[in-house]
């Protein structure tokens, strides 16, 4: 099925979670905020959301500074 990620289109399979699709991008949960479709998703319920076809997911890098 077809997601969006940060603007680029992607397939995924049916019943993917977002936990499933952080590490296929080999991104660690830990520094990101996930959103989907408007919504910001609670780390701890990244590996119980599933996607669905169409969902459209922000994943933005957290980055320290000062």
């Amino acid at each position: 099925m077809q997601i969006s990620v940060n603007g680029e289109e992607m397939e995924v399979s049916p019943g993917f979670t977002i936990g499933k699709l952080l590490n296929l991008l080999e991104l660690t949960p830990e520094r990101l905020a996930v959103e989907k479709n408007g919504m910001v998703i609670s780390r701890k319920l990244l590996t119980k959301t599933t996607l669905e076809e169409g969902d459209k997911l922000e994943i933005v890098k957290a980055i320290g500074g000062g």
